[in-house]
């Protein structure tokens, strides 16, 4: 039988003491203890391997932190290719977003840790992601060697993590004022370059596309390859980011264009906006090929999750807070049954996993646009899952129950949760995370902080 249990500030450190000691004595932690300890290994992990000294988030190292990072020249060189995939710093605003949401609830759970000192070191690394480039709107993904070199492809699965967590930053109390209008100020300023970019994605190379479409949702400029996106992503992120700047900057101009878009059926759709975050999406199972438009991968849909979530807690009409919490409930439905999914995954496999993405070099050509680039990715794909099969198993196999995990304790829908707490529990505790090369199971963090900041860690359930 679960034990009841509700972290507060004084619980937090008795559980950590108490799991720390029992790791070290070799007697195993039970329960609630054993989730908390589990979720401390893979914070110390993060912190030791993937987050550097910029505060930007790496993708993957190996064990012992060795990565081989972009140069500038590489970068310039639009090398491996004009988005940086399948290179360590491909992710950086995508997950640095995801976890910065996580950081400010570790803080709030525990205002004393070094939870403030990491999540304002991780927000000054994403503030810096849209400092470096020359075209408004542009978020870069990471940074090369010389801390400001950076591919010029960026993508809506960038951006919108990178608005996402720095808004919860933002406006969890954690920054001073001066800072928290220095943060909306950024985010405003980024908005304003998607809105004159049609909330289209720009690359940082004039003539070279965009990669991401948030009034249009699912057919980009440049046909499916470059900007395709499911509407339900489109129209969570374009919601979100409209009524978090109202929030932030209390403009009513961004208030009256969220009311707006709200009613307004997206290019392409019969449907409104709100109708389709009513209806949420169905996601693809772990390894299968996404069916775009309504059936996306799960991990890179997830942080549409997380803007719904927050698009449900700013809505101060009833009748549109149902509305998302359908989505909500949607999408929490579609998720709950790839968690299992994590049992799959042998901690002791022997895998490889090569850290060398120079290879794919071999097989780069020059892209004259982003359509050009994602071809080049999508072939370099096959030799880099050849080259580091590991990889594959990490994200069918870790990556994708955590991420599901997540989507689910977003929705706080108690028969779902409650239906799906063995599984979530068992997830956050089967991964040996000193032993993963990929950077994914912050997951973990975002759910179990997801979880306590509800009241939720696998024990008492709201009623």
């Amino acid at each position: 039988m679960m034990k009841n249990y509700s972290l507060n500030r004084r619980s937090f450190m008795k559980v950590s003491l108490a799991a720390a000691g029992g790791a070290l004595s070799g007697r195993p932690a039970r329960g609630a203890d054993a989730v908390a300890a589990a979720v401390e290994q893979a914070h110390a992990e993060l912190w030791r391997r993937f987050i550097n000294q910029h505060g930007q988030f790496l993708d993957y190292t190996a064990l012992d932190g060795q990565v081989l990072l972009p140069t500038p020249e590489e970068c310039q060189a639009d090398q491996p290719n004009t988005l940086g995939w399948w290179s360590p710093i491909e992710n950086g605003a995508f997950f640095g977003g995801l976890y910065l949401d996580a950081l400010c609830k570790r803080w709030r759970a525990a205002p004393g840790s070094a939870a403030a000192a990491e999540a304002r070191k991780v927000a000054g690394g994403l503030l810096k992601l849209a400092e470096v480039g020359e075209t408004p709107g542009f978020v870069a993904r990471g940074l090369a060697t010389d801390g400001r070199s950076h591919w010029v492809a960026s993508s809506s699965d960038q951006t919108f993590p990178w608005f996402y967590g720095l808004w919860r930053y933002a406006t969890s109390g954690l920054p001073e004022a001066a800072e928290r209008q220095q943060v909306a100020a950024t985010l405003e300023r980024v908005a304003l370059g998607l809105e004159a970019n049609g909330w289209k994605m720009p690359c940082d190379r004039k003539g070279f596309g965009h990669f991401g479409d948030w009034a249009g949702g699912f057919a980009g400029t440049r046909g499916t390859l470059a900007g395709a996106e499911p509407q339900f992503d489109a129209a969570v992120r374009l919601l979100f980011v409209l009524r978090a700047l109202h929030q932030l900057t209390g403009q009513p101009r961004w208030l009256a264009a969220y009311r707006a878009k709200l009613a307004e059926a997206p290019r392409g759709s019969t449907k409104t906006r709100l109708q389709v975050c009513a209806g949420g999406v169905s996601y693809v199972a772990p390894g299968e090929p996404p069916r775009y438009p309504e059936s996306p991968p799960i991990w890179t849909s997830a942080s549409s999750q997380g803007g719904l979530k927050a698009l449900a807690e700013m809505e101060s009409e009833a009748s549109v807070r149902e509305q998302f919490q359908l989505g909500l409930a949607a999408n929490a439905a579609s998720a709950a049954r790839f968690v299992v999914n994590h049992k799959r995954y042998d901690n002791a496999n022997t895998a490889a996993f090569d850290i060398n993405w120079r290879e794919l070099k071999t097989a780069w050509k020059p892209q004259a646009e982003i359509g050009e680039a994602v071809k080049l990715a999508t072939l370099q794909y096959r030799a880099w899952n050849k080259q580091s099969p590991r990889r594959l198993l990490e994200a069918d196999q870790m990556r994708d129950p955590l991420f599901a995990a997540w989507i689910v304790t977003l929705a706080d829908h108690v028969p779902i949760s409650a239906a799906s707490r063995a599984d979530i529990q068992a997830a956050l505790t089967h991964f040996r995370y000193e032993r993963l090369h990929t950077a994914l199971f912050f997951m973990a963090e975002c759910v179990f902080e997801q979880l306590r900041a509800t009241q939720k860690v696998f024990g008492r359930e709201a009623t």
